[in-house]
């Protein structure tokens, strides 16, 4: 497909796409995983300062509104039609990169019900705390990832490394990051993230997915680390009541 035009392309990822949606319904897959692509332009994918979106006969980010409405729409469509939900991982570089854009693409989309949110905490060290984002989406939210990551202090967190290790923020083994997973499972319990996927999908549990990501660790042994620690760490029972129910009874 590379050689052709960008038209076939699109069209051949879409009909790819709708087959993807209809094995995923086969399969009693009810939530889907993905990214969405930069449907704004690289320009607002790159943010502030270089903000020359808006002048006298263009405004990039309404012809993006438009643009991600038209091209998302049959999909959409399609899932809405399975019951399925198209669960994007906020993320940088993708049509939404935190949780004011999210909530902006679903405004646009008349509130759309398939659209549901992945969630990641490990992409929030932009100024967005993890809390403040999924309790923005927390209604939306039908799967969870459990990832680490590290600010490195003094280190610029856009600048051009392509060596991992030489990074300002680098994704760690799990129990040893910035980030408080135990806490980020507690959100995910308040969001009703369980309630809500066990309802979609079915099933008694849900789960915590861990995605192996290391700059030092072998990828295995990330995993098998992060699967410990997901079991010894953030699967407990959950309190049925509360203290001050129990003082008073």
């Amino acid at each position: 497909m590379a050689g052709k035009s960008a038209v076939e392309i699109e069209k051949w990822a879409e009909e790819y796409l709708i087959n993807l949606l209809d094995l995923c319904m086969e399969l009693g897959v009810k939530v889907v995983p993905m990214f969405w692509g930069a449907a704004f332009g690289l320009e607002l994918a790159g943010g502030y300062p270089w903000g020359f979106w808006k002048g006298a006969d263009y405004d990039l980010l309404e012809e993006g509104k438009e643009r991600f409405v038209k091209k998302t729409s049959r999909l959409r469509q399609h899932a809405r039609k399975l019951g399925l939900f198209l669960a994007h991982e906020i993320h940088p570089g993708t049509a939404a990169m935190c949780g004011d854009d999210f909530n902006l693409l679903v405004d646009i989309c008349d509130g759309d019900a398939c659209l549901a949110v992945n969630a990641d905490p490990s992409h929030c060290w932009e100024g967005e705390s993890w809390e403040t984002r999924f309790l923005k989406v927390a209604p939306r939210i039908y799967a969870c990832h459990v990832k680490n990551f590290v600010i490195r202090p003094g280190q610029a967190l856009r600048k051009m490394e392509p060596a991992w290790q030489k990074r300002g923020m680098q994704f760690v083994d799990i129990s040893s990051g910035d980030l408080n997973l135990i806490r980020y499972a507690e959100l995910m319990i308040h969001s009703g993230y369980p309630q809500r996927y066990c309802k979609v999908m079915r099933r008694d549990t849900a789960p915590l997915v861990v995605e192996a990501e290391s700059a030092y660790r072998e990828t295995d042994a990330t995993s098998a680390a992060g699967i410990r620690f997901v079991r010894d760490n953030l699967c407990f029972p959950i309190a049925a009541g509360s203290f001050e129910e129990g003082m008073g009874a």
